[in-house]
């Protein structure tokens, strides 16, 4: 019961700003191991498809994210789209795609500490308003606003650090699908390209 009381307390001390930093803190959360499972998924389906686009070429692939792009490539081909113009094209759509979720998980992770600077100022606010007061019991209030100027800051930053450490977790996973990609096309291309 003492926990649960000692959390409630911090969290109205904290102002209302502590709900959109919750909200921020989930969203972080929830973009990143999205974001991680998928990518690390594309990864796995491309490591396990390279000896059959070595064998077979675009042909026969099982069901998958990465099997469905290739299919797609071999129907550019088949239009009459180069190889190689029709593998940089769908590749470099999917990572503009792996990449957009990289810049929207950054831009969660500097809403944080921003969110957390409103609260400063509005705990600081509330700390000058109450000096500025003749009557009452101004060392309440002064430490009311100090203590939610201070709360809200620290949230900002906790909530942001594992945004922090996410983007640079996800830009690894993009760069290992970047290579990926780069060996199944590789492999692609020598079934392709080879003399009949």
């Amino acid at each position: 019961m003492n926990l649960l009381h000692t959390t409630w307390s911090t969290w109205t001390a904290g102002g209302i700003l502590l709900i959109p930093l919750a909200a921020v803190c989930v969203g972080i959360w929830a973009y990143f191991l999205r974001s991680q499972d998928r990518m690390t998924a594309i990864s796995k389906e491309c490591k396990a498809l390279e000896p059959a686009v070595e064998q077979n070429g675009l042909h026969e692939l099982e069901e998958g994210f990465v099997s469905s792009l290739l299919s797609r490539i071999q129907k550019d081909i088949e239009g009459g789209k180069g190889p190689r113009s029709a593998f940089y094209d769908r590749c470099t759509a999917c990572l503009d795609g792996l990449r957009h979720d990289i810049l929207i998980l950054s831009a969660l992770t500097a809403v944080a500490p921003l969110i957390g600077l409103l609260g400063t100022v509005r705990g600081m606010v509330g700390t000058f308003s109450a000096v500025s007061q003749v009557a009452g019991d101004t060392g309440t209030e002064v430490a009311a606003g100090i203590s939610q100027a201070l709360l809200t800051t620290q949230f900002g930053l906790v909530i942001a650090l594992p945004g922090v450490f996410g983007v640079s977790r996800l830009r690894a996973l993009v760069r290992e699908v970047e290579a990926r990609f780069g060996t199944l096309r590789a492999a692609a291309l020598g079934h392709l390209e080879a003399p009949r």
